[in-house]
């Protein structure tokens, strides 16, 4: 059995925690299943900024936990500004540009396959400038 992560924009931290039992589905229309939001955003918020890995992951800010903790199931992490702010202004060229290198990351076990990440990629920066342009921030619901 695996995790699914889906990722969705709500104006606050409360009003994203309430979608744990159910999803965001719903209710916060539009969504994207993507990558884990930890490990594999991580990479890819190195990637598309530059910096090191272990200083974006090591942040406190990084997807931090908004919802109970001690839920059976199901959890949301809150993405930084940052990634949502950065993944929002990648260009076209500058997704193409890391897709490959992050395609290769061990968290894809070797079958990262850039063709089929890029699309992805590019729905993924559609969601991050729906944060923007609503003014909200941009959430991950993992569910088992």
């Amino acid at each position: 059995m695996g995790v699914i992560n889906t990722y969705f924009t709500a104006p606050d931290d409360e009003t994203a925690a309430a979608t744990v039992d159910d999803g965001p589905a719903l209710s916060h229309a539009p969504v994207l299943d993507a990558v884990e939001a930890t490990v594999q955003a991580g990479t890819l918020m190195a990637l598309l900024s530059g910096e090191p890995y272990d200083r974006i992951i090591g942040d406190r800010t990084w997807a931090p936990l908004i919802s109970d903790p001690d839920h059976e199931a199901a959890w949301i992490v809150s993405m930084p500004d940052a990634f949502t702010n950065a993944l929002a202004a990648a260009t076209d060229e500058r997704l193409a540009e890391v897709v490959g290198p992050w395609s290769e990351t061990e968290e894809f076990w070797g079958a990262g396959d850039p063709a089929q990440l890029l699309p992805m990629l590019r729905d993924w920066r559609a969601l991050a400038q729906t944060a923007r342009q609503r003014g909200e921030g941009m959430y991950c619901w993992m569910a088992l």
